[in-house]
């Protein structure tokens, strides 16, 4: 929910994004330019307002930044965005696609409780959900994937994210200090309530964000990388450090416990344990089937959180009670869901009243796209995971490692998030794909076997 209204530098800041893409394609390198357009749309540009196209669905910050940026890659390397759509990629968007089709063919009716009538889908609900798959998911993954698969690409777009970060830890600092006002001043409007941003006696920065859940969860991007940079030597420790500081005085406790376990691996395992995020990506992709097989203790994760917060631990709670109604209500439809409209959710029979509160994706996903939907999603985001894994010993140096894994662990952080709280950006499905084309391919990896084989083989004979 808004407060205040959008004034007329938040269109222009809107509208004026495309120019500027073009001007960026025009003077940066494609990759550079790629990875400033998409970092800089979501941290800077205006929330929940767009632009809305007949037949097309809201062109607002994040589909404009992948409209604009994949012009501008389209302009400059066609090539290379076409090398980003593997079989793989469209096999996961074709799931997605047919789920929304499937969804929109098997909801053709209106839902009615209470005075309230929630309307039927149709095939034009279907076709513009997939669009807007297009612009949200597909684009940022197949971007990430097609502009950064040599190592200095990747090398380039994580210290921008530096950069970015530690620009953007100014503005946090400011509104530490006197309350999340950066968006209001800039576009005249609170993109979401201001009750939200009260937390422990002071505030959590939202910046130009939706939510200070999502400004957390950059910074912590921002201070993984940072930590893999200082132990790469290509970054100073104490910028991981300062990052570091910025993510704890976020106060978003879910960013805080992600970086409590992150940040020490990165900085004490020697060499980069590709196992950790892809059993963490195993454990969201089987989490609904978990929760449904009642397998999840959920009654024993919350009595941990009493001991470290009563608050905490209630909210928790509320969350699971919440998912346990949602769930069963999605299974009377598991296959396609339940479609839009909040059809997916649970209402009081007599008022029509909405008596559920949707936090984690993977439940709206569920609802709304049932199985099929969910495997498309989660697996396009999720399958990096486990190819970087089965891929880890084809790398040519430990440092280009360190840098692959830093970057698994940011979707790993990102997906097992999805589970409590909501997709508030394209930034996990970018790196998804960056992490997609750092895998190395079994095509550079065998010169390197043949070249010792070799060199093995004429070693006997040069001493005879």
């Amino acid at each position: 929910m808004t407060e205040g209204s959008p004034n007329l530098f938040a269109w222009a800041a809107l509208a004026l994004f495309g120019p500027l893409m073009v001007v960026v394609f025009a003077r940066l390198r494609p990759h550079a330019a790629a990875a400033w357009g998409m970092l800089g749309a979501t941290l800077f540009l205006p929330e929940v307002i767009g632009f809305d196209p007949p037949y097309l669905p809201s062109l607002d910050k994040l589909s404009l930044a992948s409209l604009w940026v994949g012009l501008g890659c389209a302009w400059t390397s066609a090539r290379r965005l076409r090398a980003g759509l593997s079989w793989g990629t469209l096999g996961f968007f074709g799931l997605m696609a047919a789920g929304q089709l499937g969804t929109a063919l098997t909801n053709p009716d209106a839902l009615v409780t209470g005075a309230v009538v929630r309307p039927a889908l149709s095939l034009y609900d279907g076709t513009t959900a997939v669009f807007k798959d297009a612009l949200l998911v597909l684009a940022p993954f197949v971007l990430g994937r097609a502009m950064f698969r040599a190592e200095g690409e990747r090398r380039e777009l994580l210290r921008i994210l530096v950069v970015a970060a530690l620009v953007y830890s100014a503005f946090a600092l400011f509104e530490l200090r006197m309350s999340p006002q950066s968006h209001r001043l800039a576009y005249g409007y609170h993109p979401a309530s201001f009750e939200m941003t009260l937390r422990g006696g002071g505030y959590r920065p939202t910046i130009f964000m939706i939510t200070g859940l999502a400004v957390a969860m950059f910074f912590l991007a921002a201070a993984i990388i940072s930590v893999v940079r200082a132990r790469t030597r290509s970054g100073r420790t104490a910028t991981a450090l300062w990052l570091t500081a910025i993510l704890v005085a976020c106060k978003s406790t879910g960013a805080i416990v992600y970086g409590l376990f992150i940040l020490p691996v990165l900085a004490l395992l020697r060499r980069p344990v590709f196992a950790i995020p892809m059993l963490l990506g195993a454990l969201v992709f089987t989490y609904p089937v978990a929760r449904a097989a009642g397998v999840v203790p959920t009654r024993a994760i919350t009595d941990v959180f009493m001991n470290v917060s009563e608050a905490r631990a209630l909210s928790l709670w509320f969350r699971f009670d919440n998912e346990d109604r949602l769930l069963a209500r999605a299974l009377e439809r598991p296959w396609f869901g339940w479609g839009s409209y909040g059809r997916q959710r649970v209402f009081d029979p007599r008022t029509g009243d909405d008596t559920t509160v949707t936090d984690g994706h993977w439940i709206i996903v569920v609802g709304e796209r049932g199985a099929v939907g969910y495997i498309g999603a989660f697996g396009l985001l999720l399958a990096p995971l486990f190819s970087i894994f089965r891929a880890r010993r084809r790398f040519g140096s430990r440092a280009e490692s360190q840098l692959a894994f830093g970057v698994a662990m940011i979707v790993a952080a990102s997906a097992v998030d999805l589970l409590p709280n909501g997709l508030f950006s394209t930034l996990p499905y970018f790196f998804s794909g960056v992490l997609a084309g750092a895998v190395p391919s079994a095509r550079t990896a065998a010169p390197r076997r043949a070249t010792r084989g070799a060199v093995r083989a004429v070693a006997p004979a040069a001493v005879a």
